[in-house]
């Protein structure tokens, strides 16, 4: 089941402890509660799918509907939307408030580390010497 989306929507308490659970001491898990009317919660959803995937096999993301979910929101404090929490092993890490992109962005590279160290390092064909300055 591969399908086009990538954040995973929580449909339960049982379903998200089951998430948490599988995520286990290796992946992070981005977490967002958001409401279906709550704009700025639709605008970051393009972000978090790009972030998915660019994290894929180090995070998890998660979103829970506030209005479908209220036993997690109460158990989270959340009283604000979009309300963003960063999981590892069952601890939450952060927990802060907001839509802005680029704050949910250098969050999670703050825990998680940035994209590109997800991605092997391969020398590029042709490159030259990156220190032409030290053989002077």
């Amino acid at each position: 089941m591969d399908g086009q989306k990538k954040v995973i929507v929580v449909e339960s308490k049982s379903n998200y402890d089951k998430l948490i659970e599988d995520a286990g001491a290796n992946k992070y898990v981005l977490v967002e509660f958001y409401a279906t009317w709550c704009g700025p919660c639709a605008m970051i959803g393009p972000r978090l799918e790009q972030l998915a995937t660019e994290y894929s096999g180090r995070m998890l993301i998660l979103k829970i509907d506030v209005d479908q979910n209220e036993d997690l929101a109460i158990q989270y404090e959340v009283s604000s939307m979009p309300t963003f929490l960063i999981i590892k092993n069952r601890v939450t890490l952060i927990q802060f408030v907001g839509s802005n992109v680029d704050r949910v962005v250098t969050t999670v590279e703050k825990f998680v580390g940035k994209v590109e160290d997800t991605k092997e390092k391969k020398p590029s064909q042709g490159a030259a010497d990156p220190s032409p300055l030290s053989k002077l």
